[in-house]
């Protein structure tokens, strides 16, 4: 394989990850593989501007995959113990690890399995749906936000489309507790069963603002610069969701599938405990859905 080649192994190839994998695999200078736990045997994402079509190299066994120059994992926030299982093989000493998930704690999490001095912390808005293994809608244009670091930008670099826009920001925590606001919001979308626009009923709305503002204070504990308007704009937002707009916790509800709830809203409870911090919403979202994902698994 020529040494000019970037090799990228990406770890989780739902409606995120196999979006991201499919834009990698348009730049003949990446060589892309994924690992997965469902074989499939074409990567098509059909993106706003165009459909991405890619034959990927596929692993379904953790002993299989060689060492590469990049890892992302962007499987859900509960699978990272099964997801540690292929970086045995994929990283190698100089091996960066780009991690794109929900939640606050991207770095945490991979602690107990890689040197946090490699990851590269991704905060991603991707509206997408896997509709089968290798299939997936893609309903917008894709933002990420990432660190102002050199990794950062060599990661954001792999990318270099007009299709994706990538931030690198100097206060990262903020932007990862400001999408942490609009995501446990999301929560009474699973708790009721209805669509994001939900936010229209005043009721649902005031359960929202109520998630939104344990967030902010729990988020500002933590060091985060949060604007109080974001109540507002994400009311605002959700309101004029169009009909049906599901978010990731309530299609993983419908699905039937294991919900992030922790990495949502359970973070805020548990993170407002240590603050002292009282988070009643979160922590009754978080068992809520705990009890209804229990009912089902």
């Amino acid at each position: 394989m020529p040494s000019s080649l970037t090799t990228i192994s990406l770890i989780g190839p739902g409606a995120i990850g196999g979006t991201l994998a499919a834009w990698l695999a348009t730049k003949p200078r990446n060589a892309v593989s994924i690992c997965a736990r469902t074989p499939f045997t074409e990567l098509v994402v059909e993106a706003p501007s165009r459909t991405l079509a890619t034959v990927p190299t596929l692993f379904t066994d953790p002993s299989e995959p060689s060492p590469v120059d990049w890892v992302i994992v962007a499987t859900k926030t509960y699978q990272i113990p099964s997801a540690a299982k292929w970086l045995e093989k994929l990283v190698h000493p100089s091996t960066r690890i780009a991690v794109v998930q929900n939640g606050v704690e991207h770095i945490s999490n991979l602690a107990p399995y890689v040197d946090t001095s490699r990851i590269v912390p991704v905060i991603i808005d991707c509206p997408a749906e896997r509709q089968a293994p290798g299939r997936i809608l893609q309903r917008a244009n894709i933002y990420m936000a990432v660190p102002n670091t050199q990794d950062a930008a060599d990661f954001a670099a792999l990318f270099e489309d007009p299709n994706i826009e990538i931030t690198l920001t100097d206060s990262w925590l903020s932007a990862a507790w400001q999408k942490l606001c609009t995501n446990s919001a999301g929560a009474i979308c699973a708790l009721v069963n209805q669509p994001a626009n939900i936010a229209k009923d005043p009721q649902a709305a005031d359960i929202m603002r109520a998630l939104i503002r344990e967030c902010i204070a729990v988020g500002r504990a933590e060091g985060a610069e949060i604007d109080d308007a974001i109540v507002e704009n994400v009311i605002a937002s959700q309101q004029a969701a169009p009909d049906g707009a599901m978010n990731s916790i309530h299609a993983d509800l419908v699905a039937r599938r294991p919900m992030e709830w922790d990495a949502r809203n359970g973070v805020i409870a548990r993170l407002g405990q240590k603050h002292g911090i009282p988070t009643p919403y979160n922590q009754m979202a978080a068992q809520i859905l705990s009890l209804l994902e229990g009912a089902y698994l």
